[in-house]
């Protein structure tokens, strides 16, 4: 049998497994207008996103402090649109099935509410790959708190020893250091290549289906 340098995979949702920013904006939108605003650009708002959902209504509407009723506006919003507006990203199931065939023990920390999270990953079929899908509503904390990773993979029934967190952020790079895991980034959501390299993860990927080669022997090359 092949030795394996990493034998559970954290990943994180949003711009690594899957691209729901269309529903987001929407959402933000939506609740925007019902409180007298204007619309906010796609591009503006996918900036955003990667700090829950608090984070990101506070940054769309530019205060600390959520007006009344705007969570709300938005969670009903998004709940009705985020399964037909949300798409696997490239190479994502092909690499979940080869992982799964190599007996990687996978789960999903995100800071979207687990619900959501769920409810997406159920309807475009990648649930079953997960031992666990994790939101900051689940864990108690949320990344870059480690406790957020330590807790998916206590759900996960997994350790840290041999475990690899994957994302597309610098916060997600954050987090595996602060729980003691190494980290693989990809180009595939809000941050830039430069930003990923400046980050200092353990490996950066090209596409997601490099994440087999670093599995099996962890070489870069």
């Amino acid at each position: 049998m092949t030795a394996l340098r990493y034998r559970a995979v954290l990943f994180d949702l949003d711009g690594t497994l899957v691209d729901s920013y269309a529903a987001l904006a929407d959402a933000v939108n939506f609740a925007r207008r019902t409180h007298g605003l204007s619309d906010l650009s796609s591009e503006r708002i996918k900036a955003f996103v990667g700090e829950g959902l608090d984070r990101l209504l506070q940054r769309a509407f530019e205060c600390e402090t959520i007006p009344d009723g705007v969570r709300e506006v938005f969670e009903s919003r998004y709940d009705a649109i985020c399964c037909e507006e949300s798409r696997i990203l490239d190479d994502v199931s092909a690499t979940l099935d080869q992982l799964s065939d190599l007996g990687i023990a996978m789960a999903v920390c995100t800071n979207k509410p687990t619900g959501f999270s769920k409810k997406i990953l159920d309807f475009l079929h990648l649930s079953p790959h997960f031992r666990a899908i994790v939101g900051p509503d689940l864990a108690g904390a949320r990344k870059p708190d480690g406790q957020h990773v330590l807790r998916t993979l206590e759900e996960a029934g997994c350790s840290t020893d041999g475990a690899l967190f994957v994302g597309d952020m610098p916060i997600d790079v954050e987090a595996a250091r602060a729980s003691g895991i190494d980290v693989a980034v990809l180009p595939t959501g809000t941050s830039t290549y430069e930003q990923l390299v400046d980050a200092h993860p353990d490996h950066m990927l090209e596409r997601f289906s490099d994440l087999v080669r670093i599995v099996r022997n962890g070489a870069d090359a």
